[in-house]
Parts: structure tokens; C-alpha cells; sequence
């Protein structure tokens, strides 16, 4: 009977010294697994509104399209919506996630429909801290 108390005061005691890192982690984890699922959404839909709110001011955008720069959140909310546009897409599903460390990532596999011609491509997207949150800061679309 003893060892019950002992063992609930030293779980207390851990968690009254260590409760921000503890609850930071399984915060962090959360927020970025749900912009993970944000992203996957909005690429399989077509709609970057889904997570256009997740995007550093400077974002790295590399497409198969032949975009590849910098871009603010608002050019790159366009260039994506455009690439969206004209590689319509059949369906995208993230393979592999990685939400533990300093950079989350996230690769997908991408199949679309351009000019009526079925083609497949592997998306990756990285995220980085800005003002305290996790934000999309690499989207790359390259062909399999």
C-alpha cells in the first residue's frame, strides 16, 4: 500500500517540474500533425485555402512546373492555386511523416490529371518556427 502513494507523489512531483516540456511537446506534436493534415486535404482537394494560413512569410516552392524560388505567403497561396489549376488532381496521400525535432517534414505522393494525361509525382513539404507556431516553409513537387 506504501508504494501506491510513493509512486503517485513522485508522478506529481515530475510533472510540477517539467509540465511545460512535457505538455510543449505533445502541444507541438499536435499542432504540427494537424497542419500535416491541412496540407494533405488542400493538395487532395485542390483548395490552398485549407492551409494557406500554415505558410511562412517566405516560402521555398520548387514544381515540376518549372517554379522554383522564394515567395511570399500570398504569391505562394497564387503560384499553388494556378499549379493546382492545370494539374488537376486525382487524389494525394502523405507516405511519411516526421513531426519529432527541429524540422518536421512531411513527403506525399501526388497523382494528377494534366491536359487529360494521368501522371504521378512525389511531394515534399517542410516546416519551420515562426512567431511561435509551426508553418509550412518548403513545398517541392517533383516527378516520381
Amino acid at each position: 500500500m506504501k508504494k501506491v502513494p510513493k509512486i503517485l507523489f513522485l508522478i506529481l512531483m515530475i510533472l510540477l517540474i517539467y509540465p511545460k516540456s512535457i505538455f510543449t511537446q505533445v502541444n507541438s506534436n499536435s499542432e504540427i500533425d494537424k497542419i500535416f493534415a491541412s496540407f494533405e486535404n488542400g493538395i487532395r482537394t485542390g483548395a490552398i485555402k485549407e492551409f494557406s494560413n500554415n505558410i511562412v512569410s517566405e516560402t521555398y516552392i520548387c514544381l515540376e512546373s518549372g517554379k522554383s524560388a522564394y515567395y511570399s505567403s500570398s504569391q505562394t497561396y497564387y503560384i499553388l492555386k494556378d499549379f493546382l489549376q492545370n494539374y488537376k488532381p486525382i487524389s494525394f496521400k502523405l507516405i511519411s511523416t516526421n513531426n519529432n525535432g527541429e524540422k518536421p517534414f512531411a513527403i506525399g505522393k501526388f497523382v494528377y490529371s494534366k491536359n487529360g494525361i494521368r501522371g504521378e509525382s512525389q511531394v515534399f513539404m517542410a516546416l519551420k518556427r515562426e512567431n511561435d507556431s509551426w508553418k509550412i516553409s518548403q513545398i517541392i513537387i517533383t516527378n516520381d
